[in-house]
């Protein structure tokens, strides 16, 4: 007996030690993808003629969000995304594309809160939250930083806009440099696979802001051949570089599954705005050609800069292999959910100067039939302001279109909206403040 109370005492013993001597609990990588300017009927899970095999596979084995709302230009939704706040919060120059600094130093950002979590944190691509070195990612919580301060670039050239203070904003780490050889999208995607091979043994936050599809386009003759059934040449090189686009994602989640992290990554993926439509050229590094009718966002009526459902409704999903089961979620969600839900997901509490918009979405990505939330989403963009107080997923309206107060954008006429006309002067303002002051509480769980 006595000798059995010993090894009861021992086995005990082991239990314990081994308890207090495991590894917390993994934190999940953290992988966000954003493209640029891609249109709604631009990727073949919406039935476009153009392939795209990879995010076609993500998007089946993961979640489709079918509303996913973003600001409808670039600058304004790199705010959301990364602050978890309406651009506007911050100051005008949010509201546009702008080379100025977009937000204030020390704004917790979606980098530097995971940084105090422990994360290792990278973001390769086009930046466009400030175009000087000293305005630029690592300054705001990233550890490591590629591409370009400023918004889209020659794609061989990697230089910005020519008349531009700005035209030369190829940079590592906000140190600029000029010697880089080969196509954006693909340094921005040999950057993204070198972190991950590296940064494989600890959790760790990757955005990979391409800019790609945005013009100017340049592709090479072998992602032209994969595209040789779209009739019109300038839809044609911009499906080429779809394709291309497609491809680069493939490369960084073939390095996700070759470093053994598929099932502790979670990647997330959204356009930036809706598809530009028509584009004038000779704006930057040459070739810069004149595309007319390149992209595409139908059925969704408008395009980039319109506060339409074309312009602001993008194509989005998320997926995590054993943890995110296949689904259609149509809750509204916003650029501006990612940070409170990711933060929420690694342990992050809000600090106290938060002050975010957005909410906590993750219930509806693990429960899709959950029953939607009535929420009030803003735009400011420029000198216009949209509201939009989504009762029902958009396209499942009882009235066909959701409720809207708001200016209509440059050329949008109310009359083609078929919505109701919006109210003006002080009234419509305060209408507005009162409806965002509704909104759930910051980070709240819906």
């Amino acid at each position: 007996m006595r000798a059995a109370g010993f090894r009861v005492t021992g086995i005990v013993f082991a239990v314990l030690a081994a308890l207090t001597t495991a590894p917390a609990a993994e934190k999940p990588n953290i992988v966000v993808i954003v493209a640029d300017d891609l249109g709604w009927n631009d990727v073949g899970w919406h039935g476009s003629e153009i392939p795209t095999p990879t995010l076609d596979r993500l998007v089946s084995t993961g979640i489709e969000l079918d509303n996913h709302y973003v600001q409808p230009v670039c600058t304004p939704t790199r705010v959301a995304l990364m602050t978890g706040r309406y651009p506007s919060r911050f100051n005008l120059k949010c509201t546009t594309p702008s080379n100025d600094q977009a937000v204030p130093f020390g704004t917790p950002i979606l980098a530097s809160l995971l940084k105090k979590a422990g994360y290792a944190t990278a973001l390769v691509g086009k930046w466009h939250l400030g175009s000087k070195p000293e305005w630029g990612p690592n300054h705001y919580g990233f550890d490591y930083s590629y591409g370009s301060l400023a918004g889209a670039v020659g794609m061989y050239d990697h230089r910005y806009r020519l008349k531009s203070p700005f035209v030369h904003t190829w940079h590592r780490n906000s140190q600029l440099i000029d010697d880089e050889k080969g196509h954006a999208s693909d340094l921005v995607t040999r950057e993204a696979i070198d972190w991950i091979e590296k940064q494989k043994d600890r959790p760790f936050l990757l955005c990979v802001t391409f800019h790609s599809v945005h013009a100017p386009l340049v592709e090479e003759d072998r992602w032209l051949a994969k595209v040789q059934h779209v009739k019109s040449p300038d839809r044609r090189l911009y499906a080429a570089a779809v394709v291309h686009l497609d491809d680069c994602v493939a490369r960084i989640v073939g390095a996700i599954d070759r470093a053994a992290i598929r099932e502790r990554t979670l990647i997330v993926f959204t356009s930036d705005n809706g598809a530009q439509v028509d584009h004038g050229g000779n704006a930057y590094p040459p070739p810069d050609p004149k595309l007319r009718n390149f992209s595409s966002n139908s059925p969704l009526r408008g395009r980039k800069a319109q506060t339409y459902e074309g312009g602001m409704r993008v194509p989005a999903f998320a997926n995590w292999t054993g943890k995110l089961k296949p689904a259609k979620v149509r809750q509204p969600m916003h650029a501006v959910d990612w940070v409170p839900t990711l933060t929420k997901r690694v342990g992050v509490e809000p600090p106290e100067n938060a002050k975010w918009d957005g909410c906590d979405v993750w219930p509806f990505l693990i429960d899709a039939d959950r029953a939607p939330l009535t929420r009030t989403l803003y735009w400011v963009v420029a000198n216009r302001w949209f509201a939009r107080r989504l009762d029902h997923p958009a396209g499942h309206h009882p009235a066909g279109e959701p409720r809207v107060q708001g200016r209509s954008g440059a050329g949008q006429s109310r009359r083609r909206a078929r919505l109701p006309a919006p109210e003006t002067g002080r009234g419509a303002k305060r209408n507005l403040r009162r409806r965002v002051s509704r909104q759930p509480a910051p980070g709240a769980r819906l």
